[in-house]
């Protein structure tokens, strides 16, 4: 399960770097911790786009205003003439609408985006979903200059809801600039009128966490008016909708889309999990017909076609296994659609140094720079890069020095950073607390490494108290960079300690499996002699420690007080905390099943082995239990259960439960109330130093 966490960059990423704040700050006097109220001073910008020219940029301005419920984001535009010129900004459209994933048209005139805003008449233009999944949205149109937003097809539309997730959702401009493809359900309600007169649902197979509400991902295309006036399309047509489809990319021709797809029986959830048997499909425009691309038991994803439209570049992976797992870079042989190659395959067992690292999900959608450099984002451990690679070289050999295309890339990375604003601005008048990398070795002489933020000077003094804070997934990953949780608790005195333990993402495929089947094992003890070694070190305080995880890093919570007396005090949030439950309750059985190896009948005992609340009778902490009530991730069920257990084994405990909220808390005020419940638990149950 992936940790969200409520943090942002420290600076703007660009092309996988990340661009350090700069200009005139206050004084150290005058600056004071971060406080929680800070949550509604949050100010990015991000998603830019270069326009023609080189001297203006569209991007999204993201934010939240004082006693908001929710962050806001808009379309704004920059503007730098010159090099010598200062850079201006200012909101593409008056009153900032809601707009995101926007999309410049191939003659650079318009802007595709997608929005949440009512129709010009004040009505919706789709049924709503739940408040708790992914926000329903609307494809509209601006032009670059600015002007009237236009709905694609208003009120008369055929299709639905549009998809707005990381995953299925993308909205693309045929190369002439004419049509546009995208991926909507049909509006319709899977409850029949009679389940809805009977008050009853028929349980039905979905998508799981956040996209309750949502019907199928269709995938659609829009024949574009050449002069849009009320609405921007003259007819749209569903190409593709019998079952689940996503991320349409055009064929330099123009006559047919790549999607991926998983047409299987076993479907899951891919929200945070991509690991169900997806492959790539050819749609044919003119027939409807689907041409199968690709045939790997694994996922196939992503598709990126290159600009001379003979192949196809994917992130594949050669098995069903965990949720976030090691990719391969796979190119199809367009010609025959039967002819693929894996690059360098980062699951076979080698002492060969390989020729490019593992990218990350998604590709980014320009990655293609000519006909034979793609360029891709890669983890290594704490650090995040960028890689040129030649797909026509056998295993793909990266450079990231070499040849003129690699100047295109930093032309490309240089342009967006010149015209986008600085973001964060308000830290400027913040004691900012100080990341740090630890390494050490566990018990087996595993190296481990994982990010310190320590409180500002000024702030608390050696030893500290630590809070220990580990991620989720368990394959997920830390790395240095502006953590609101991590710089909130330091501007309270606390050590705040994020492990990359054993399972985590970007030390490759042997060091992501090496937690299976031994949950709550070589993690835990990863994580133990990492605290073991800062209190060494006279980094932190052995009797003052102190934990709080989310999902898996709830998991990881939850576990350790049932195994350890180490900690004053304890708070899982949205935990997995009984095996049985998430597999039978949650919306990712394979999970469970991948890291204990079956189902909850087939291996009875690993699944009670690693569920904490086994030992819920050892507990001695005092634990705060937090817990959205429509996490479809790690159900509610499993805090429940948790906080039973802990009242009947005498352990101070509280529960407080999140409505109208799924696996991740958005709510702004909810966020502050968590962040407050968490600091007056811990400040009740600290130790004077």
């Amino acid at each position: 399960m992936s940790q969200i966490r409520v943090g942002y960059c420290q600076g703007l990423i660009l092309c996988g770097l990340i661009v350090p704040f700069v200009g005139t700050s206050l004084r150290a006097a005058e600056k004071v911790p971060i406080r929680i109220d800070d949550l509604y001073r949050h100010e990015s910008f991000h998603e830019p786009i270069v326009l023609p020219g080189a001297q203006r940029a569209i991007f999204i301005r993201d934010w939240a205003e004082p006693g908001a419920k929710y962050r806001r984001s808009a379309l704004w535009i920059s503007e730098q003439p010159g090099n010598d010129t200062p850079l201006t900004k200012k909101p593409l459209e008056p009153g900032e609408p809601d707009a995101r994933r926007p999309v410049l048209s191939p003659d650079g005139k318009w802007i595709a985006f997608l929005s949440t805003r009512p129709l010009p008449d004040g009505k919706s233009p789709f049924q709503p979903v739940p408040v708790w999944s992914d926000p329903a949205t609307d494809i509209w149109l601006i032009p670059t200059t600015g002007g009237k937003a236009i709905p694609l097809a208003g009120s008369t539309r055929p299709y639905g809801r549009v998809f707005s997730d990381p995953f299925y959702s993308r909205v693309a401009f045929s190369p002439d600039g004419k049509r546009l493809a995208f991926v909507a359900d049909d509006g319709q309600s899977p409850r029949t009128q009679a389940e809805q007169d009977l008050g009853i649902t028929i349980v039905r197979e979905d998508q799981g966490e956040g996209y309750e509400g949502f019907g199928k991902a269709m995938i659609w295309v829009a024949d574009l008016l050449d002069s849009p006036s009320e609405v921007a399309a003259a007819r749209v047509e569903c190409v593709a909708g019998d079952n689940w489809y996503g991320d349409p990319q055009w064929t330099p021709d123009g006559k047919s889309l790549i999607v991926h797809a998983n047409l299987t029986s076993r479907r899951e959830s891919v929200r945070f999990s991509i690991n169900q048997n997806f492959d790539l499909w050819q749609i044919d425009l003119s027939t409807k017909k689907r041409r199968q691309l690709t045939s790997g038991p694994g996922p196939q994803v992503s598709p990126r076609v290159s600009p001379d439209g003979r192949r196809v570049v994917c992130l594949s992976v050669p098995r069903r296994g965990p949720h976030s797992d090691v990719y391969n870079l796979e190119i199809v042989d367009l010609a025959d659609g039967t002819s693929s190659r894996v690059l360098f395959d980062h699951h076979v067992d080698s002492d060969e140094r390989p020729p490019h690292g593992s990218p990350s999900f998604p590709l980014p959608a320009g990655c293609w720079l000519d006909d034979r450099w793609i360029v891709t984002d890669v983890p290594r451990g704490m650090r995040a890069e960028r890689e040129l690679i030649d797909v026509d070289s056998p295993k793909g050999l990266a450079d990231p020095i070499g040849p003129e295309t690699n100047l295109k890339e930093k032309e490309r990375f240089e342009q967006r950073r010149r015209l986008m604003p600085r973001s964060q601005a308000w830290l400027d008048e913040r004691l900012v607390a100080e990341d740090q990398v630890v390494r050490w070795k566990s018990d087996d002489g595993t190296e481990i490494e994982g990010v310190l933020t320590l409180p500002p000077a000024d702030v608390a003094k050696r030893p500290y108290r630590l809070l220990l804070h580990p991620h989720g997934g368990p394959h997920g990953r830390v790395i240095p960079g502006f953590s609101f949780t991590a710089q909130l608790f330091a501007a309270h005195g606390f050590a705040v300690f994020q492990p990359n333990f054993r399972g985590s993402t970007g030390y490759g495929r042997r060091f992501l499996d090496a937690d299976r089947h031994d949950l709550g094992g070589g993690d835990m003890r990863d994580i133990l002699t990492g605290i073991d070694h800062l209190v060494r070190e006279g980094i932190v305080d052995p009797k003052r420690q102190f934990v709080y995880g989310v999902s898996y890093g709830g998991f990881m919570t939850s576990w350790l007080i049932g195994h350890t007396t180490q900690f004053r005090a304890a708070v899982p949030q949205n935990a997995v905390t009984d095996m049985n439950v998430m597999w039978g309750v949650g919306d990712l059985q394979s999970w469970t099943e991948w890291e204990l190896g079956g189902k909850p009948w087939e291996v009875p005992e690993a699944m009670r082995k690693h569920s904490p609340f086994a030992y819920v009778d050892r507990v001695k902490t005092p634990t705060l239990i937090l817990h959205a009530d429509h996490d479809r991730r790690c159900p509610l069920a499993m805090g429940r259960m948790f906080y039973r257990g802990l009242k009947e084994a005498g352990v101070e405990t509280e529960m407080v439960i999140y409505h109208d909220e799924r696996h991740g808390i958005t709510r702004l005020d909810r966020q502050a109330d968590i962040y407050r419940r968490i600091l007056d638990w811990f400040d009740r149950h600290d130790v004077s130093p």
